[in-house]
């Protein structure tokens, strides 16, 4: 089931119906939409934004009742949004971390063709500040040689050895969405949080 969609002045309105939440953050373009649907065995019930990086509204999605995907909006590169439409995602990111009841886990995505970014890290510091736990998924594997997934990965690893451990989820993902790789350990760490602990999404 989706909720209506949650924007900064409707923050208030987040549903809390005691399901445990998992949100997903990450760049514009870094395969969120495709990593939901995806996750839900190809149901298309995230959309990606048609310009990217520039809208602003939360969804929330409920998975049998049991645990509820909501997906937050994208950050673009600066240069193309404007700074209140930064400052407003930065906000409403913040305040859903902060309000709310039901969210376990953050996931935190990484284009793995691109690599980690500044902007990246940036997000890792809000969850940090926010008490989270955070999980980090690099996407769209399969557009990279394996010597460089396997760097990149390497890097992702390397800077998270400077944050909280007990915050962190100690297993970095790494998935392709379009060809189904590393779904199903992703889908099984996630499963643990549903309400039951069942294997949900699998």
């Amino acid at each position: 089931a989706a909720h209506p969609v949650i924007v900064l002045p409707t923050i208030h309105r987040l549903p809390e119906m005691g399901i445990p939440q998992v949100c997903v953050l990450g760049r514009s373009n870094v395969g969120k939409s495709s990593l939901i649907n995806a996750l839900v065995h190809g149901k298309e019930i995230a959309r990606p934004s048609e310009v990217p990086g520039r809208t602003r509204h939360l969804f929330v999605f409920d998975i049998g009742r049991e645990i509820s995907l909501v997906d937050l909006p994208g950050y673009g590169p600066a240069h193309k949004v404007s700074e209140k439409l930064r400052q407003d995602w930065e906000e409403l990111v913040k305040v859903y971390l902060k309000r709310s009841k039901s969210l376990q886990r953050v996931i935190c995505l990484v284009d793995s063709y691109r690599g980690l970014r500044r902007d990246d890290e940036r997000l890792w510091e809000t969850v940090m500040d926010s008490g989270r736990q955070m999980m980090v998924v690099l996407t769209k594997a399969d557009r990279c040689h394996p010597v460089d997934l396997h760097k990149n990965v390497s890097e992702v690893i390397a800077a998270l050895q400077h944050l909280d451990k007990d915050l962190i989820w100690p297993y970095v993902h790494a998935i392709s969405a379009e060809h189904d790789l590393g779904l199903r350990e992703l889908r099984a760490s996630l499963s643990i949080l549903s309400r039951r602990g069942a294997k949900l999404l699998q």
